[in-house]
């Protein structure tokens, strides 16, 4: 009897199941949430589907008040009104700091030419590059959804190595990813340890022993302001593009105001120097000239005029003009043909190179060349490029277009130079106080006024260690 009014009990509880699937249309909820996980694919299913609830729970009476939008406007008239790109990225760290009241800002700014993300930080004095898959943000990249943390040390996802490093502790974290117009992932901005104003500041003790979660209404005020954000990052990238052509058309009309005056060689050499350098925005550049009869390159210091010289097949720059090749290294360090005691020596870090070879006619300068008679007269050697905010990069194909153009133009200028068609060079006839004027009229400092940081160095220390080095190995 009791086992016959438990199945019924069972039939019961079970139309009436079936009864409210059908009409609260249960099943293609489900189905519907079913399809969105599996097209989003998320690290984390669980984490994906609450927020995904939460966020068609949230109605009207959710919205953001009247005095956190007042706030928003402000920063976000801020941000927007920026167009420097260094400068609007502090701004963005700095306000985001300010708007949410917590203890670090990092923002994440995809670099597309290496399809790396560059992080600039409140508590970092210099950028630095991870990968787009790399840690919690990595993921906020590649899956473009916002993650909010109340305990990172709870959380499996979180790398615990770098606060063990530094003796920080990472306890809330919020990050929301940056999209573009047409919804692809530009970035990432993320911030880190909501103050809790109700314990009190104590600068002994770590700022994530005195924080608390970021709430829900912290998630929806930077998803706003992530919106704006990507509009001034883009504003920002077209502003530096639109003056690194302007730099460089500046730079190639002084070369050929300049190439047109009647220059002595040690002149010549420093003046193509000196624009080449501003043409690419290096950090260094050194003009190396042939000298057959002697079998060398030589060139003349930055800094005081002086003749430096070295064996002709020494180095990048002596394969570049033995081969007639272009070539460029990314990373200096990487490559087994960089020689890293000269570095050592000097103190300064090579990070790139780009060497292009100089000919005496234009039209030799193609793959197709007798080796015997290329027409190479010399070298132009970049050393560092040098984004706008003072930050190092590598040469691009823009960089490698520009300056082959630009040796293809000086090239025989040089070549028709009534020194440089001697059997050897003297090394006398350009004196010390012509070099000083030429380098008094030309432009020495990288980029506009906003890239101090990134002024030429000098040359003549890292050139003279060069020509010390090779001349030990001649030796030996």
């Amino acid at each position: 009897m009791a086992s016959v009014e438990a199945a019924k009990k069972a039939e019961d509880e079970r139309k009436a199941l079936n009864e409210y699937c059908e009409s609260h249309k249960v099943d293609e909820a489900v189905q519907n949430i079913v399809l969105s996980l599996l097209e989003a694919k998320p690290d984390n299913p669980k984490e994906w589907l609450l927020n995904r609830l939460e966020d068609e729970l949230t109605d009207e009476s959710d919205d953001l008040s009247e005095a956190d939008v007042h706030r928003l406007f402000a920063v976000t008239r801020k941000i927007t009104s920026e167009i420097v790109p260094q400068d609007t990225i502090d701004i963005i760290i700095q306000e985001t700091l300010e708007l949410l009241g917590c203890d670090r800002v990092s923002l994440f700014v995809l670099e597309k030419k290496s399809n790396m993300l560059k992080i600039y930080a409140s508590n970092l004095s210099q950028p630095i590059i991870v990968s787009p898959g790399q840690g919690i943000a990595g993921s906020v990249f590649q899956n473009k959804l916002t993650v909010n943390i109340p305990n990172c040390y709870k959380d499996k996802r979180f790398d615990k190595g770098s606060d063990q490093k530094s003796g920080y502790v990472t306890r809330s974290m919020l990050a929301v990813p940056i999209l573009d117009f047409d919804n692809q992932a530009v970035g990432v901005l993320q911030a880190i340890n909501k103050a809790d104003p109700s314990i009190e500041v104590d600068e002994e003790k770590p700022a994530g022993t005195r924080s608390m979660p970021f709430v829900r209404n912290d998630e929806k005020i930077l998803m706003h302001l992530s919106q704006h954000v990507g509009i001034a990052l883009r504003n920002a990238e077209v502003y530096r593009e639109a003056i690194t052509v302007s730099e460089r058309a500046t730079g190639l009309l002084n070369t050929v105001q300049s190439l047109s005056q009647d220059l002595g060689i040690q002149s010549l050499l420093l003046t193509i120097t000196m624009h080449a350098n501003k043409i690419v925005s290096a950090q260094r550049s050194t003009v190396f000239l042939v000298d057959e009869a002697k079998n060398q390159l030589w060139s003349v210091s930055t800094d005081t005029g002086v003749e430096i010289r070295i064996p002709k097949a020494a180095g990048i720059a002596g394969e570049c003009c033995l081969e007639g090749k272009l070539i460029n290294i990314p990373d200096a360090y990487a490559d087994s043909r960089f020689n890293q005691a000269f570095d050592k020596k000097t103190g300064f870090k090579t990070q790139s190179i780009l060497a292009i070879p100089m000919f005496d006619d234009p039209a030799k300068a193609s793959f197709k060349r007798n080796p015997e008679d290329m027409g190479v007269i010399g070298v132009i050697q970049m050393i560092n490029k040098v984004s706008y905010d003072g930050q190092l990069e590598y040469f691009d194909e823009q960089d490698i277009e520009v300056l082959d153009l630009f040796a293809k133009f000086v090239g025989p200028k040089l070549a028709h130079s009534f020194l440089l068609k001697k059997d050897s060079h003297s090394g006398k006839e350009g004196s010390v106080d012509e070099a000083s004027l030429a380098l008094g009229a030309v432009d020495t400092e990288v980029g506009s006024g906003k890239n101090k940081e990134a002024k030429r160095a000098s040359s003549a220390g890292h050139m003279d260690a060069f020509a010390e080095e090779q001349d030990g190995d001649e030796e030996d």
